[in-house]
């Protein structure tokens, strides 16, 4: 243990772990100021708009032109869905002799609804045009574990028969029901008759089913802890290599310091 801690690899972790915190931070970072600088717009005033200008709309999520969805698994009627199928296996290795059997899980399959959907507000509607776009907190309408094999019933007794490494499967499925309320961050311009709203080409593109004052708070919370943990984490591993560097042992200080004694030698 005291020559994994005296080693280059707890600095690494340390970063390993702390970067993407303070990355992700940033990210929230980005969006929440690009929030707070976009003005909320009616679709009235997207209407005078001949060029794409970043704006915000509220209202309640309906189809578009290509009418309703329906959700592939539930089959609930809905303006976008998003499905995903994890795959639970067990692997089994032997190492210096002994057999050990773990499971794992993979994503067999994850897919978005590209089909756009419209924002209506009090004066009218702006058609969304995402692309599969990721959606902030749509509605999980179905969470379903199915496990691997099938069932047999043999003089009264009921049990499961499974000849592979396969456990189960795990079903999700999320939606945005028409009706929802919606907050969308975007580019909008009047095009062909309509009013249309895609991705801004440097802002991000938010799509939201949170109110932005929500959404603003929950970004402000997850970048206040990004930056704490994460720069506290790059800062022991700056720290930590120092002390490698002028060969101060901090793997055995830290011992020390937790429980109070020498390390064990070896």
């Amino acid at each position: 243990m005291i020559d994994f801690l005296d080693s280059a690899l707890v600095p690494l972790l340390l970063a390993v772990v702390g970067l993407p915190l303070v990355l992700r931070a940033f990210v929230q970072q980005g969006k929440r100021r690009a929030m707070h600088a976009t003005p909320t717009v009616t679709c009235a005033e997207i209407a005078e708009y001949d060029e794409p200008v970043v704006c915000e709309v509220k209202g309640t999520a309906v189809p578009g032109p290509g009418g309703p969805a329906q959700a592939p698994f539930s089959g609930q009627p809905c303006v976008w869905h998003r499905t995903k199928v994890t795959v639970r296996y067990e692997r089994t290795q032997t190492r210096d002799g002994k057999t050990e059997t773990t499971t794992h899980e993979e994503t067999v399959h994850d897919e978005t609804h590209g089909a756009p959907f419209a924002v209506r507000d009090i004066a009218g509607e702006v058609l969304i045009v995402h692309d599969g776009e990721p959606v902030d907190r749509p509605a999980q309408s179905l969470s379903h574990y199915e496990r691997a094999g099938r069932d047999v019933n043999l003089f009264g007794l009921s049990f499961r028969v499974n000849f592979s490494n396969v456990k189960g499967h795990l079903y999700e499925e999320w939606i945005i029901p028409q009706g929802r309320s919606l907050y969308v961050l975007g580019a909008a311009m009047a095009e062909d008759g309509g009013l249309v709203m895609r991705r801004p080409h440097a802002d991000p593109f938010i799509i939201s089913t949170r109110s932005e004052e929500e959404l603003s708070a929950s970004l402000r919370l997850g970048l206040y802890v990004g930056y704490i943990a994460g720069g506290a984490l790059l800062a022991a591993s700056l720290i930590w290599l120092v002390l490698e560097l002028v060969h101060a042992h901090p793997g055995a200080h830290l011992w020390n310091l937790i429980f109070g004694d020498e390390p064990p030698l070896g």
